[in-house]
């Protein structure tokens, strides 16, 4: 699979959304069973969708940055200590809270520079 051919699958894997077109908070009682199942729905299509992110991508692993590599393993522990034997939702959940947070503050700023510099058209120079 070439580059042009992986990013082409990602693209083609990201855009779609549960029962597309209909409204989704309209649809639900916030705490209900219903809810609750839309929650789950859209958390298990995230993660569908991020496998299937490792299938397009998969060919890229050996040049990935070992740094990053050594993170991720580091926060997959992290989480799991978290979560413990008995796989603690809310231990879970918080772990993963403080994870994203620090991701955000690592990337957060710089994302935001390229995607408005990009959005007004600049290249890089």
């Amino acid at each position: 699979m070439s580059e042009e051919t992986a990013l082409g699958s990602i693209c083609l894997l990201i855009d779609s959304v549960q029962h597309t077109r209909n409204p989704k908070l309209a649809s639900v009682e916030p705490g209900s069973v219903k809810g609750f199942y839309m929650l789950a729905a859209f958390c298990f299509d995230a993660a569908r969708k991020m496998e299937y992110m490792f299938k397009a991508t998969r060919q890229f692993a050996e040049a990935a940055d070992p740094a990053l590599a050594r993170e991720v393993l580091n926060d997959n522990e992290a989480v799991k200590k978290a979560a413990g034997r008995d796989g603690d939702w809310q231990k879970t959940a918080e772990a993963l809270e403080t994870i994203v947070l620090r991701l955000y503050n690592q990337v957060g700023e710089d994302h935001d520079r390229l995607l408005r510099r990009i959005a007004a058209g600049e290249t890089r120079s």
